[in-house]
């Protein structure tokens, strides 16, 4: 009797740990996903031109580059969405977002892009804008693009607490959710109940890594399931989530993408776990 109290008592307890697993290790890979270092691949799986259709800003932007005096380019929205989501274009972009994320995190709220900021990336693009206006630019071109960009986008009005203020959120929400000490948290958690896990089982390790794995396994069916239904069949949504999930396929690429790493990794556990209980057996 007391060796099947000790049992029960050790089942109840792994069941704790497997959900305590679940969650953390959920919060942890959300938390990973607002890094801002994901930007650039946010970026080149949006559909901008879908996004900036018809809109006022997107006729504003063709109409101004395409009036640049340098290039007889005839620049659509596509061509501009083809720019941005190269490689090389989306990760400047994406620096330019990590920059805000940390004027962010030191509470430099009137922090904002400048035209000098500006001409510093268009030098380092130089071949991608040749492409785009057929013409190798000269540095009067770059001042003058720079400005056109700081013209159509207003630079200065680009703030940190301004976005913020549009966007309806308090600062003190993405200054927590993006703090790299929250995720640091999370990932600790992590490691301490895998640990419990282990030392829950030591006289069966094989077993930690099966009640570890089917968590992993669950967070990431999780974020799969929720990337499908956003991402690939936003018509089962309605009203307000419709409208959103027209903006967020680029974030749904991303979590479709963790989703598998997720899954990928509590597998990989379980099958540790059946390897091991078959060579013993």
């Amino acid at each position: 009797m007391r060796s099947a109290g000790k049992s029960f008592a050790g089942r109840v307890i792994s069941v704790i740990l497997s959900l305590l697993m679940f969650i953390f290790i959920t919060a942890f890979t959300a938390l990973f996903m607002m890094r801002a270092g994901n930007a650039a691949m946010i970026i080149r799986s949006t559909d901008i031109s879908e996004i900036l259709a018809d809109t006022e800003i997107a006729y504003y932007m063709v109409s101004q580059l395409n009036s640049l005096p340098f290039h007889d380019a005839d620049i659509t929205l596509y061509d501009i969405e083809a720019f941005v989501q190269r490689e090389s274009v989306s990760n400047e972009i994406g620096g330019i977002v990590s920059d805000y994320a940390r004027a962010l995190n030191n509470n430099d709220l009137e922090y904002h892009l400048t035209s000098d900021g500006v001409l510093v990336i268009i030098h380092n693009l130089e071949p991608e804008l040749h492409d785009l206006f057929d013409h190798s630019m000269t540095e009067a071109d770059n001042v003058l693009l720079a400005r056109t960009l700081d013209d159509i986008l207003d630079f200065e009005g680009l703030t940190v607490g301004g976005i913020l203020y549009d966007v309806g959120i308090d600062t003190m929400v993405p200054r927590l959710l993006l703090s790299p000490y929250l995720l640091w948290g999370a990932g600790i958690l992590v490691l301490l109940t895998l640990c419990a896990f282990i030392l829950l089982n030591l006289k069966a390790i094989p077993d930690a890594f099966l009640q570890s794995g089917i968590p992993i396994t669950a967070s990431g069916f999780l974020f799969l399931m929720t990337g499908v239904i956003f991402g690939t069949f936003p018509g089962l949504l309605s009203g307000r989530l419709f409208t959103l999930s027209r903006y967020t396929g680029g974030v749904m690429h991303l979590v479709i993408r963790y989703g598998f790493v997720l899954v990928a990794i509590g597998v990989a556990f379980i099958a540790v776990y059946l390897i091991q209980k078959r060579n013993k057996a």
